[in-house]
């Protein structure tokens, strides 16, 4: 019983950071930073390992025994879709700093990759490294609050889909001031602040999977939805410093 509680407390844990209300978002004013050329990309803080989610199944209207199903199903969805990942040798850290720094190349940028330690998993830093300590203008902190397949419920219109939720913000090395901060939301279906003030991107539609032994069969063209979610993503938070 243990285990399945423990399973049960973890996806609770997922559907109240998914409710959570999301902070309002700053805006980058490229006429007031001006002199950012350079930006530390701080080590991202990505979970270490993905989620495949039935946002809406049979067992929530099952109460306590339903919730307990629903988890222990959760979890062996969860382990077979990191073993595709794995299996395919996709690592999500990895894919989310090659991707942010190409994008923030591709917006003209100086990037320099920043070493931080991150013990408040799935949370922006609270303080950030001095500008003589690494020599930049800003600090680009993103962290994914979670990723891999989601599905809206059990019918068939409702198939598993990537999705990816991050949290972003830039702040000016030479006094912590904020420059930017929002959230980036790949398929929104159960994103916090997934509204217009923030982000959100719909997914691909040549990645949707009708059921999750689709996505076990395929593991090349499921692992490549999960790619085109992290790049898609990181691609919009370059815009978002344009």
């Amino acid at each position: 019983m243990t285990t399945f509680i423990r399973k049960l407390t973890l996806l609770c844990a997922f559907f109240l950071v998914a409710g959570c209300a999301a902070k309002p978002a700053v805006p980058f004013d490229r006429s007031t930073a001006s002199s950012i050329k350079v930006i530390g990309l701080l080590t991202p803080d990505v979970p270490s390992e993905p989620s495949a989610v039935l946002a809406s199944s049979v067992g929530q209207s099952f109460g306590l025994i339903g919730a307990l199903v629903d988890a222990g199903m959760k979890d062996n969805r969860d382990g077979s879709l990191r073993d595709v990942l794995a299996a395919q040798k996709f690592a999500a850290d990895k894919a989310l700093t090659d991707d942010l720094t190409a994008s923030l190349k591709s917006r003209g940028y100086e990037v320099k990759l920043i070493p931080v330690s991150r013990n408040d998993k799935g949370k922006l830093l609270k303080t950030y490294p001095t500008q003589s300590e690494n020599q930049v203008d800003a600090y680009l902190d993103v962290v994914s609050v979670n990723y891999g397949y989601v599905a809206a419920g059990i019918a068939g219109n409702t198939p598993y889909r990537p999705f990816l939720y991050t949290d972003c913000k830039l702040v000016k090395a030479s006094d912590g001031a904020v420059l930017m901060e929002d959230s980036v939301n790949y398929n929104p279906i159960m994103a916090a602040g997934a509204d217009a003030e923030h982000v959100t991107i719909s997914p691909d539609p040549a990645y949707s999977f009708e059921k999750f032994s689709e996505i076990e069969a395929d593991p090349a063209k499921a692992t490549k939805g999960v790619s085109v979610a992290f790049a898609q993503t990181t691609d919009a938070i370059g815009r978002l410093l344009r």
